[in-house]
């Protein structure tokens, strides 16, 4: 009998998590499945025990024995080459499956086209789990217990009943192929060895014909994380490593596809529709046009305009619901085979040349499907001034999608109303760019009044806040910007680990890249130029790194800057208020919270301006924790804002002994700093910090307030002094809790002080050689 499964599991030693693995397969493994054992070369017994295994399950299973160790990829090839299910699933060694997991996995791969919105044809499903990257991963998945195991995967299946959802990615620990997948573009890629990116290779590749990929999120099991992979090759970074090699063959594989197409669905659009066309002529190959039954000149605009290739009339009566007609004009695009699709309304203008969109068609990242803009609703006849408040002030969307077999407009447009018009794109593979599109369709009262009677009739169901805004008595406007956009400056050494992840993320949603190398010797300066021609060399013989971020302030010719670092980042749901930032014409510079995460405790928040107009005047100040509050301060016209806006820091979670050569040369540069200036708060308050790390807190008192003397508006050092009288208070009453006798009078004031201090004192964060002190405990000799 053929299988209907063939369950892969390549293993190389970690004897004790196969055997568990095992044990919960044979358990599940229903009887039309095979499995297939492809073990790496292992020396602990591990071919023994699957002899053994697969001599019990007779011709239910099948044993591949490599001399040598081949990687996930290797291994799991070999696997599939003797497969005979057509589902075909790999499973890592460190999983512990679920009573009908196979079930589910194959119960979303053949319902989720006629259950989920848009879904083409799944060629991929992936369960979630405890421990894995991206979408995958449950949130606050409770501790693993064995025995409960079961248990809690019946009750996520109950609670999570079909929801099934498309993902951009899905990683190899547990996934299920189907066969014609495999016939149509191969396995897996082996030159990332050994392992590393080859889950996503695969999805992007299914995903190029025409599959979907999935995450069947009823379904759960347990993966142990990268338990054979970082004891065998601890360099690999958990599954990351390769990132450079897995960015270079996409950048080869789509190297040149940058045709572009715009889809226009229009109806009565004479006053708006010539000077759309010829802006969007200015950046896509080609135009298409589907008519709905227009009665004024519409259709002699578009038939005459040398930029559409394609015009199409159709008749609807008013009121239907247009996603048909969105889909016919998404249809009509992809027949002219484009790489890239974009929609376009009659009464918009793309701020976006021919350069700037074979940008966004060219990206680093190759999972980006969908980019999105930012709309600028006009309200007056001069277009001078937008709407700047509600639903209108606010609207932000993807528009602009990679061209794949099988999309379709699955919503939008319910009733008729505006809205919608490309198709589902998973959670993930959508970035968005700081490129403005003007609205010209609401410049007039009358304009609105008969948009308003269109779509908006009083008690309709299904309209749009956009057009519930346009009944509005006050509104809110603002003076356009005559030029926009956006630099994003940064310094770095010796960042190759992180600095190709960190640019693809926010290549997509800046004008350009201007990066200074600090002296890198690792590789750092060749993957900047992969991004931007705008790329420095500037090693200081002193730690100034004021200087070197000038350097590159001095590069940028945007009116806005971003000043980030390689271990920085920014929510991708929080750029559409950046871009809103940059709106206010009466602001120069916006402060950011930044969560400084720590390796164990919350992330420490401070404040820092990072997002500023290029002006001469806003320049980088002192030579170690740099900033540009110095130059705004001597600027009191310029007008400073807080951003509401998040940066997430993880600079202190690397290595305690990187960190403690970090601090080390930070401390000489502060000393120097302070006897060159000692009227300066900054090194003082600095300083303080580096004696408060290594415990020398007295002295640290000192320095802090000192600091707070010089700088009358100088909170940090309160802030400090603040938390060490804390911990000193919090230490006396503990320490009167344990010395007072029960009955004591005083003991219900210390106990009751003693709790409320521990709630709100936070811990001490110590970085370099003071937290590994903490955690390694005092020596023998102390």
């Amino acid at each position: 009998m053929t299988p209907v499964y063939s369950v892969i599991v390549v293993t190389w030693n970690n004897l004790q998590y196969t055997a568990r693995c095992v044990d919960a397969l044979l358990r599940t493994l229903p009887s039309d499945a095979e499995v297939v054992f492809v073990d790496n070369g292992s020396e602990d017994g591990t071919p023994a025990y699957l002899t053994d295994v697969a001599r019990r399950l007779g011709d239910a299973a099948k044993t591949i024995f490599l001399d040598e160790n081949r990687g996930l990829a290797g291994g799991a090839n070999r696997g599939l080459e003797v497969a005979a299910g057509e589902y075909l699933v790999l499973l890592d060694n460190d999983v512990v499956v679920t009573p009908r997991w196979l079930e589910g996995l194959r119960e979303c791969m053949e319902e989720a086209p006629r259950a989920v919105p848009g879904a083409r044809r799944v060629g991929l499903v992936g369960p979630v789990t405890n421990s894995a990257r991206g979408p995958q991963k449950v949130q606050n998945p409770p501790p693993f217990q064995p025995e409960a195991l079961n248990e809690l995967a019946a009750e996520h299946r109950e609670a999570f009943r079909r929801r099934w959802a498309p993902s951009f990615a899905l990683s190899t620990f547990c996934l299920m192929i189907r066969r014609e997948v495999v016939a149509e573009i191969g396995g897996l890629d082996e030159r990332f060895f050994p392992v590393g990116h080859e889950g996503a290779d695969l999805a992007l590749r299914a995903q190029e014909r025409g599959f979907e990929c999935m995450i069947a999120s009823d379904v759960y099991v347990h993966h142990e994380g990268s338990a054979t992979l970082s004891k065998a090759f601890p360099g690999a970074q958990g599954g990351l490593g390769g990132a450079e090699l897995f960015f270079e063959k996409w950048r080869a594989r789509r190297a040149g596809k940058t045709r572009l197409v715009a889809a226009y669905r229009v109806r009565d659009a004479e006053a708006t529709l010539r000077e759309s066309l010829d802006a969007t002529a200015r950046f896509a190959d080609a135009i298409v046009v589907l008519d709905d039954g227009s009665t004024d000149g519409t259709g002699a605009i578009a038939r005459s305009h040398p930029a559409v290739a394609r015009y199409e009339r159709t008749e609807l009566p008013p009121g239907v619901d247009g996603r048909r007609d969105r889909d016919r004009a998404l249809q009509m695009a992809a027949e002219l085979s484009p790489d890239w699709i974009v929609a376009v309304d009659a009464d918009e203008v793309f701020e976006m040349d021919r350069a700037r969109a074979e940008r966004l068609m060219q990206l680093a990242d190759p999972h980006i499907k969908a980019l999105g803009f930012h709309w600028y609703t006009f309200w007056e006849p001069t277009r001078t001034y937008f709407r700047a408040d509600g639903a209108l002030g606010a609207m932000s969307g993807y528009r602009m999608y990679r061209n794949e077999p099988g999309l379709r407009v699955a919503r939008g447009a319910e009733g008729g109303v505006p809205g919608g018009g490309i198709p589902e794109m998973p959670d993930g593979c959508a970035r968005f760019t700081d490129v403005r599109v003007r609205r010209l369709g609401y410049d007039s009262e009358a304009s609105r009044q008969a948009r308003l009677a269109l779509h908006g009739r009083s008690g309709r169901a299904g309209v749009p806040p956009e057009l519930a805004d346009l009944a509005s008595n006050t509104v809110t406007l603002r003076r356009y910007a005559p030029a926009s956009g956006v630099s994003l400056c940064i310094i770095a050494r010796n960042e190759a680990e992180r600095l190709e992840r960190f640019l693809a993320f926010l290549e997509p949603f800046v004008d350009e890249i201007c990066i200074v190398d600090n002296g890198s010797d690792d590789g750092t300066a060749e993957i900047a130029r992969r991004f931007t021609d705008r790329v420095r060399v500037h090693r200081t013989d002193r730690l100034d790194l004021a200087e070197v971020r000038n350097v590159g302030l001095e590069m940028a010719t945007r009116p806005w800057i971003l000043s980030l670092d390689p271990d920085e980042e920014i929510a991708h749901w929080d750029l559409p208020r950046v871009v809103r930032l940059m709106d206010d014409l009466d602001v120069h510079a916006y402060s950011f919270e930044i969560a400084n995460h720590q390796k164990d405790g919350p992330p420490v928040m401070t404040i820092a301006v990072r997002l500023f107009r290029n002006d001469a005047r806003v320049r980088y100040g002192r030579a170690v924790h740099e900033t540009v509050q110095p130059s705004l301060d001597r600027h009191p016209e310029l007008v400073v804002r807080a951003a509401g806006v998040e940066i997430q820091h993880y600079g202190f979670l690397k290595d305690d002994g990187v960190m403690e050569e970090k601090l080390s040369r930070y401390l000489e540069a502060n000393q120097r700093m302070r006897e060159e200036d000692p009227a300066d708060p900054m090194p003082w308050y600095n300083e303080g910090l580096h004696l408060l790390n290594d415990g020398r807190d007295d002295e640290a008192i000192a320095f802090l307030e000192r600091a707070m003397v010089l700088g009358q508006r100088f909170l940090s050092p309160r802030s400090s002094l603040a938390q060490i009288y804390q911990h000193r208070a919090l230490a006396l009453w503990q320490s009167m809790v344990a010395e007072l006798p029960p009955g004591h009078p005083v003991r219900p004031t210390a106990e009751e002080s003693a709790a409320v201090l521990g709630r709100i004192t936070p811990a001490r964060m110590l970085v370099g050689q003071a937290r590994r002190r903490r955690l390694q405990g005092p020596s023998h000799g102390e």
